[in-house]
């Protein structure tokens, strides 16, 4: 159901098949059993059985680690990032679409407003955005949103979300809102500025 591995000093969570209620029910036995085991261990969340999770339920798999002392590290600590969980995207995310991802996403088109796209890292969108998006959905808060042009009707990178100010229109050049002491912070996409920002160059 999870199978529970220390790698490179991180607690991985692997989650196989099962439901949600045997989910927890499973974490708080094992957390109970030893609180001094867990407490201030950094975790990470992996697994395919977080796939037929809702956004509410992997929430209240969170909120349960929090209360006994668990810290979430799903962080990507370099610039490299694995492809094997990304998904790309070819078309528009039409109104009411609902995209998922262990990895980034990247569209190549819009995503309409009321389409949804959470992303475990990065969310690139190579056209209008104004769905709603949530990247660093485990808690990577150097995950960052990218559009050629940025009209969300809501942002969540890892645990901070904003919205769009009313009557928001997308601006004529591309954006990128990343986390900057917690806040989350838009601007204009300069390469060199961002680029070196994230320490990839």
């Amino acid at each position: 159901m999870i199978s529970i591995k220390g790698i490179n000093g991180n607690l991985v969570f692997t989650f196989s098949k099962g439901s949600f209620n045997e989910y927890i029910d499973f974490l708080r036995q094992k957390f109970s059993a030893n609180p001094n085991l867990f407490a201030g261990s950094k975790v990470i969340f992996r697994g395919e059985g977080l796939e037929n999770l809702s956004h509410q339920q992997i929430a209240e798999i969170q909120k349960l680690c929090l209360e006994y002392g668990v810290i979430l590290n799903n962080t990507i600590f370099t610039p490299e990032k694995s492809s094997g969980n990304d998904v790309i995207v070819y078309r528009n995310v039409r109104s009411g679409q609902k995209i998922r991802s262990e990895g980034s996403v990247i569209v190549w088109g819009n995503v309409h407003e009321s389409a949804e796209i959470i992303a475990a890292h990065d969310i690139i969108v190579l056209g209008k955005l104004e769905g709603i998006v949530h990247a660093g959905f485990y808690g990577d808060k150097n995950s960052i949103i990218f559009a050629l042009q940025m009209a969300p009707g809501q942002i969540r990178i890892a645990d901070k979300f904003s919205r769009s100010p009313s009557g928001h229109t997308a601006k004529d050049y591309p954006e990128i809102a990343y986390l900057e002491e917690d806040n989350i912070c838009v601007s204009r996409y300069i390469p060199q500025e961002n680029l070196a920002r994230l320490n990839i160059i």
